[in-house]
């Protein structure tokens, strides 16, 4: 997977400067063992996108990691918005990583452009499924710095030929993608894996699971489920919604894919009434 080119200004607690300038202590523990956070929130109109969901992940998290962060969703919003417009972004990505320092917790939002093309919400996402990884423990219910596994799955999965890497469990259960969260459409029933500390909470997922109301159903979803699936779809917040076209060999109809199509509008629509104002 090819790293993303960065604009060329950031944001470092609150003070912007060139993206070039920016500089890490190795003493602090965000460094040395990966405390910290992130969080890649899309941005359109130069405004970011759901970021009161962004903000209500980020701040549980570093309550439940440890993590000293201290601040309010109105000046995060604020200092988004800045970064943005530093770069004459109108359409693209924020990072809002949040870090342990030495002697402190700071802040680095970085911009650049959103890397999904229209041409892969037509062809669709093939998933390259990843065994034997260890998905236990608390860091995966949160949007962590140790994100080597997921990195180097989805960098394996591109190099095969796929776009994504899909984790499952010892019995062949899909539990996520690499950087993204699954779903499949079984008749009228909108199917994910449930929260139960093996998958991130993703932002898009818990948009979309409200959108749905009764027709959303969190559960194990079984090998076999999947495999015998209508449909399936990942999500994240830069993607929203993408179609699955394949999980390795097993190949999804995208020219039969109603309900996939139908959401995409849905979550398109409510993303056009969440760019943050000030």
């Amino acid at each position: 997977m090819k790293p993303p080119s960065y604009l060329p200004h950031a944001m470092v607690n609150g003070r912007l400067l060139a993206t070039g300038e920016l500089r890490v202590s190795p003493l602090g523990d965000g460094f040395m063992f990966g405390h910290g956070l992130f969080e890649t929130i899309k941005v359109q109109g130069g405004l970011p996108v759901l970021l009161e969901d962004h903000w209500a992940r980020l701040a549980a998290s570093a309550r439940e990691l440890g993590l000293g962060f201290i601040g309010v969703e109105r000046e995060l919003r604020s200092r988004c918005v800045q970064v943005a417009a530093a770069n004459k972004l109108s359409a693209g990505v924020l990072k809002v990583i949040v870090f342990q320092e030495v002697n402190e917790v700071s802040e680095i939002i970085f911009a650049r452009p959103n890397l999904y093309t229209p041409e892969q919400y037509a062809t669709g996402f093939r998933l390259k499924t990843v065994t034997g990884t260890i998905r236990s423990g608390r860091l995966f219910a949160h949007k962590t710095l140790n994100y080597l596994q997921n990195i180097t799955a989805k960098n394996e999965a591109v190099a095969a030929g796929f776009d994504e890497a899909l984790f499952v469990d010892d019995d062949g259960n899909p539990l996520e993608g690499a950087t993204s969260n699954i779903f499949v459409v079984r008749g009228s029933r909108v199917l994910t894996p449930a929260c139960d500390g093996r998958i991130l909470p993703g932002v898009a997922r818990g948009r979309l699971l409200r959108l749905l109301g009764e027709r959303a159903h969190e559960k194990i979803v079984s090998k076999a489920m999947l495999r015998d699936a209508d449909e399936a779809f990942v999500t994240n917040a830069l993607l929203g919604i993408m179609p699955v076209a394949c999980v390795d060999e097993h190949v999804f109809d995208l020219t039969n894919n109603a309900v996939t199509r139908e959401l995409m509008t849905t979550y398109k629509l409510e993303e056009a009434k969440h760019p943050t104002s000030l």
